[in-house]
């Protein structure tokens, strides 16, 4: 995952959401109201899915995963547990199918305090939380990245896992070729990095770069000196993230 700006909506369609959770608060049966009201809100949702389409790092691509189309729209926290978030554009995020029906569904885990273990992709970084191993895997760096590699089944899509293992070693490639040419990479050349099938691996080997993580990973010492020393202009491309 990799943070986002959420950007205000239309007056228009805000007024429409603040309506529509006001009405949930005078119900009595807020779960089952707020789930009519969702089902019926077909205009609602496609708004709401254009906005989120644009704020992805991969236009119009899962939030979770960066691997599938966005076909959904997400309750991060979902409305059984928050029915009056039901319609809190805060609330809300770009999914594929697979992560919003299949894996996360309803699963919200909490900590002891009460506090979300599932990363939000509007304010966590995954990269501070897990790390993407050369095989395509991803290893939990904290509880919450554990969670959330569970919850989504980041580990368990075998032709996820394949694509960011081509995504890595693509990445690693065009590092070490820019390497041997010694070659002044123009943010145009990173740029083209994010339509590598899977964004999220050039995220994780930027946050591999700024923590020293490179060598571990078995990348080249050439390659990782190189990458070192771009390192200002990849931080541009991920200014939401701390690197």
């Amino acid at each position: 995952m990799i943070p986002f700006a959420r950007q205000p909506l239309p007056a228009e369609l805000s007024a429409t959401l603040a309506a529509r959770t006001a009405q949930l608060r005078s119900s009595t049966d807020r779960y089952g109201d707020a789930r009519k009201a969702w089902t019926s809100a077909g205009s609602t949702r496609r708004g709401l899915k254009r906005h989120l389409s644009t704020a992805c790092i991969r236009p119009a691509f899962c939030m979770y995963c960066h691997e599938s189309r966005g076909t959904d729209v997400d309750h991060y926290e979902p409305i059984k547990r928050d029915p009056l978030r039901t319609f809190d554009w805060h609330n809300h995020l770009l999914a594929c199918s697979y992560c919003n029906q299949q894996a996360k569904q309803e699963v919200f885990p909490l900590d002891p305090a009460g506090r979300p273990l599932l990363l939000d992709p509007a304010s966590d970084d995954a990269a501070d939380h897990m790390t993407l191993a050369s095989t395509g895997e991803f290893i939990d760096l904290t509880p919450r990245g554990a969670e959330t590699i569970a919850v989504l089944g980041l580990n368990r899509r075998g032709e996820l896992v394949q694509a960011r293992y081509r995504s890595w070693r693509g990445v690693v490639r065009i590092f070490e070729q820019a390497a041997r040419a010694e070659t002044v990479l123009s943010v145009d050349d990173l740029e083209d990095l994010r339509f590598l099938p899977v964004v999220d691996a050039f995220h994780h080997f930027a946050h591999d770069i700024a923590t020293g993580r490179l060598p571990l990973k078995g990348v080249r010492a050439g390659i990782v000196s190189y990458a070192q020393r771009n390192l200002t202009l990849i931080r541009a491309l991920f200014s939401a993230c701390r690197l």
